[in-house]
């Protein structure tokens, strides 16, 4: 997958071949969003409902929860 892709395109792309979210895949994305810096509000919203709704095997699913959980940390701290 190449890097400048959006967040949303990443995710897609990742599920195309066989539906799931391999951990090579998610740490490919997460690579993408520690690359751009931090995730958008609208960004988080898309990572959870993949999560939520998609199909990832254990270890792209933790890998992508802990990089979500960091995300809403982040964001948290910097609104108030």
């Amino acid at each position: 997958m190449p890097s400048k892709l959006t967040l949303a395109e990443a995710l897609k792309q990742a599920m195309q071949d066989d539906n799931r979210v391999s951990k090579y895949e998610a740490r490919v994305i997460a690579d993408l969003v520690t690359s751009a810096g931090h995730l958008s509000t609208k960004e988080r919203e898309q990572l959870k409902y993949a999560l939520d709704h998609d199909n990832f095997d254990e270890e792209a699913y933790r890998l992508l929860h802990e990089l979500l959980l960091k995300e809403d940390l982040h964001a948290k701290k910097n609104h108030h």
